[in-house]
């Protein structure tokens, strides 16, 4: 907890009223620990404060991604072309060949990434698990980044062989897997200091129905002892997969849809499929860049979906493209408004207003993404008592000015990039200021870990964390060398069931 109070004085507050509308408002912001302690104009200054000049600059609530693998730094750039069939074996299989100290500075790398772009809560889907030592060392690595984090275990997998390609991972979790999860989950002290929970990743869908109940059960604590902050899933669809039953589907006929089940992509979601999520509480995490070079579409700005409120946004994999959420909300704003001139094009007719406005998609990321993880009372909006988690922007940048003035939340939302997030604050510490990330400390490691990547109590800045991930990258092409991926990827489509019938090759 910081113990040192925070003045953010004099910037324009994006301010949420309770009907999720964005107010700007000028006003000193104080934080006391981990919480906003008080909005108010020419608050004085405590004596012991740490006063921030925030005049001409926007103070937002801090963004919320709700779906990413954040191991994956050493991958970037390997995708700028990929389907997903081609990521598969290049990009997530791949991570068969990261040793613990791999993933750690993998997981780090992601972590401070989404900080630096003013993300202050991710939903970490971790499918990197290749024994005992994985997950405790990609939570040691988010503990230490600071970012908060709902950390989504994944039973063990891996790939035996790449020719032919052979996934090795369990249909149904083991009861060593539960036990593993449930030991992560209950810790002796939380980790982060209660800034990183767990969640329980679960893609295969496909088992028997008892099966399916009998795990959720466990994991909601049907015997009196709940384990998880969410059950996320990725839910496929389209052409490709050759109309097996959706994932709303299978879990609304078992009865276990609810606030906690987080469904990632969801292509080709029906209406009736949206009302089924709403009347269940449950959550669609929709991943612009990811999804439309996929070809899938994001359909968390659809009508339907906005009206239902269970969109949200998120960067899904970094190494396809930048961490900033703004510029996934630029994504999914414009390609539904050309998504629905093109509905009535089609029709011989034409759009005179845009469809879906800057403030819908700027809520995804905010009060949205806060109910999304089950969070909404502590996270997403800047008011008294919820967590100080804050980014503050430059509002007199070269693409900010004017902007910033005119439409604050547009100016977020359209025209600002990295560059202008000047300060990041989670849980009431600052982690970026004025421009820079701020130094780490490895924090403690999860009761159990064998092997050790760094010494706790480790201080490294950001370039240490940048060495590091490239004398890993230069290991892992290494080992990467040798692997016939297209072969792989023949595999994939064998693998998945995914219909040849219907595919063309571009």
């Amino acid at each position: 907890m910081a113990s040192q109070p925070i003045l953010l004085k004099g910037g324009t507050l994006l301010v949420h009223d309770n009907n999720d509308k964005v107010v700007p408002t000028r006003a000193d912001l104080l934080i006391e620990g981990d919480r906003i302690a008080r909005i108010d104009a020419n608050m004085s200054v405590p004596a012991s404060a740490k006063v921030m000049d925030c005049a001409d600059k926007l103070i937002s609530p801090g963004f919320v991604s709700t779906h990413a693998h954040l191991w994956q730094s050493q991958l970037k750039g390997r995708h700028a072309d990929h389907t997903l069939v081609e990521y598969m074996p290049a990009g997530c299989y791949s991570g068969t060949f990261y040793s613990p100290a791999d993933l750690f500075w993998g997981q780090l790398a992601g972590a401070m990434e989404s900080v630096d772009a003013g993300t202050t809560t991710v939903v970490d889907h971790s499918h990197l698990n290749l024994g005992p030592d994985y997950p405790k060392t990609a939570i040691q690595a988010l503990s230490t980044s600071g970012l908060r984090t709902v950390y989504c275990y994944s039973p063990k997998r891996h790939i035996s062989s790449f020719s032919p390609l052979k996934l090795e991972e369990e249909p149904i979790p083991s009861p060593e897997a539960l036990r593993a999860y449930e030991a992560l989950a209950s810790p002796p002290s939380p980790h982060g200091n209660g800034r990183v929970v767990l969640g329980f990743s679960q893609d295969n869908i496909y088992m028997p129905q008892a099966s399916l109940q009998s795990l959720y059960g466990w994991l909601r604590g049907g015997d009196g002892a709940s384990r998880t902050q969410l059950i996320t899933t990725h839910a496929q669809g389209g052409p490709a997969f050759g109309g097996r039953p959706p994932a709303v589907s299978i879990l609304a006929s078992a009865g276990l849809l609810g606030p906690d089940v987080l469904l990632s992509h969801a292509p080709g979601l029906a209406a009736e499929d949206v009302a089924t999520l709403a009347a269940a509480g449950a959550f669609v995490s929709s991943t612009p860049n990811t999804e439309m070079q996929m070809g899938m579409g994001p359909v968390a700005m659809r009508r339907d979906v906005l009206a239902g409120g269970v969109g949200s946004l998120g960067v899904d994999c970094h190494t396809w493209g930048t961490s900033y959420m703004p510029t996934q909300m630029t994504l999914a704003l414009q390609a539904r408004r050309l998504g629905r001139a093109d509905e009535v094009g089609r029709e011989g007719r034409w759009v005179r207003h845009v469809e879906g406005t800057a403030a819908d998609v700027f809520n995804l990321v905010t009060v949205c993404g806060a109910r999304a993880v089950g969070m909404a009372k502590s996270i997403g909006r800047l008011a008294v008592g919820f967590k100080a988690d804050v980014v503050v922007l430059d509002g007199l940048s070269p693409g900010m000015a004017a902007a910033a003035q005119e439409d604050p939340v547009a100016a977020v939302v359209l025209h600002s990039s990295i560059r202008d997030v000047e300060s990041v604050i989670i849980d009431g510490v600052v982690r970026k200021e004025g421009g820079k990330l701020c130094e780490v400390v490895v924090e403690n490691v999860p009761a159990g870990l064998r092997e050790q990547s760094v010494s706790v109590g480790t201080a490294v800045g950001w370039k240490d964390v940048a060495r590091e991930v490239l004398k890993s990258r230069g290991g892992l092409e290494d080992k990467f060398r040798g692997v016939d991926y297209v072969k792989a990827e023949e595999d994939v489509i064998d693998m998945w069931h995914m219909d040849r019938s219907a595919m063309v090759e571009k």
